[in-house]
């Protein structure tokens, strides 16, 4: 019995598909090794933040500025308005964006071990004072003590 369809041979067809097909995941090899090599040294090495000169005057500005913040949470608390969490958290913000205005780095949203990392030791002695406080319900700390310590720390910057 005779058919009309007739198989083709496997590899009648063009054989350029598949020498594409290898070439380009080769290529996709390459690249991927290459910039594993190129990026992954670039990543490892820890960044160093550079810190922004602030004119002397300017300090003075920014110092007044963040003293007045600490002197109106002071007042806040004293007054019941704010509790000693609520307290906390502005004592972070406010020594937090300080460090930002003063420096440059983006201390903002930093976690305490990135703190630790920019390699500001009173600043990451601060913001390990502050966390338990300012994340726990109920707390026993010394909230006047972190004040008096955020205020010397802004009065004695020198940067």
């Amino acid at each position: 019995m005779k058919t009309s369809v007739e198989l083709q041979d496997p590899f009648s067809y063009m054989i350029i598909w598949i020498i594409l097909a290898v070439l380009f995941i080769a290529a996709v090899i390459f690249a991927q090794l290459y910039f594993r090599k190129v990026l992954g040294d670039r990543l490892k090495k820890p960044r160093t933040p550079k810190l922004k000169k602030v004119p002397p005057a300017t300090l003075d500005n920014i110092k007044r500025k963040y003293l007045g913040e600490l002197t109106y949470i002071e007042s806040d608390l004293v007054n019941n308005r704010i509790t000693i969490r609520e307290a906390y958290h502005k004592l972070s913000k406010n020594i937090r964006m300080f460090v930002f205005e003063v420096t440059g780095i983006k201390v903002q949203k930093y976690t305490l071990t990135e703190i630790r990392r920019v390699n500001i030791p009173p600043l990451t002695n601060l913001v390990r004072e502050y966390y338990e406080p300012e994340f726990a319900r109920e707390t026993r700390a010394d909230v006047r003590s972190s004040i008096y310590k955020t205020r010397e720390l802004i009065q004695s910057w020198r940067r």
